[in-house]
């Protein structure tokens, strides 16, 4: 007898885990998540500690939501080993930090995105949906400090400049484009979307698309703002 296949985000509801220290808002930001059908929080937790052990201990995600300034261990030493323990789950960082050294170092920890707590909840939600779909949404916000304070004024070296369409790929997949959507958007193939985000990895030095697209508007090829 054939086996079942193994559901995915898109045949249930999306499994989530919540990590914030104050209480209060650890709730606001569940119920508002539970009332969305296709939503299910699996776990809700006030330290990054208590989130480990309980992914050790076997829960499942597809997205976690993490604060960075947690009692004990940070958010950003904790997205390091969340990454390690569930490489398929994409976590978003939803803080009230808008410093730079914070949200680079949640970005190269693998953060796929980046909000702050200031925004709505239709907010809140259109991020996740970005963030799902494979995009790196960073808050308006962030996407304006970062371009603003990182800008470098030294030339970029014409081997490791971006390219026109490279950028172009790079800033709809910044707004939350699949690979698919953004070869109909710019009717290419797919290999050919795939290719110029490799090109750019190998010029940016990085690995990871948030990565690329945090370098991108660092040295002032991306403009989210």
């Amino acid at each position: 007898m054939a086996m079942a296949a193994t559901p995915t985000p898109k045949d249930r509801a999306i499994r989530l885990i919540l990590i914030e220290d104050h209480a209060d808002f650890r709730e606001s930001v569940a119920m508002v998540l539970e009332q969305r059908a296709h939503y299910q929080c699996v776990g809700s937790f006030s330290t990054m500690e208590d989130a480990l052990e309980a992914i050790r201990g076997g829960l499942e995600a597809d997205l976690v939501l993490s604060d960075l300034g947690l009692p004990g261990m940070s958010g950003i030493a904790g997205i390091r080993k969340v990454r390690e323990l569930l490489p398929e789950a994409r976590v978003l960082v939803l803080t009230a930090f808008t410093d730079k050294a914070k949200v680079f170092s949640a970005l190269e920890a693998g953060a796929h995105g980046y909000l702050v707590k200031a925004g709505s909840a239709s907010r809140l939600l259109e991020t996740l949906e970005e963030v799902l779909a494979g995009g790196t949404p960073l808050d308006p916000k962030i996407a304006g400090m970062i371009l603003q304070t990182f800008r470098q004024l030294s030339p970029i070296p014409e081997a490791e400049s971006l390219s026109a369409r490279e950028c172009e790929v790079l800033q709809l997949s910044a707004k939350g484009l699949t690979r698919k959507e953004i070869a109909d958007d710019l009717k290419l193939s797919e290999h050919s979307v795939t290719e110029y985000i490799k090109r750019s990895f190998d010029k940016l030095h990085v690995r990871s698309l948030p990565a690329a697209v945090s370098e991108a508007i660092r040295r002032g090829f991306l403009d989210l703002s």
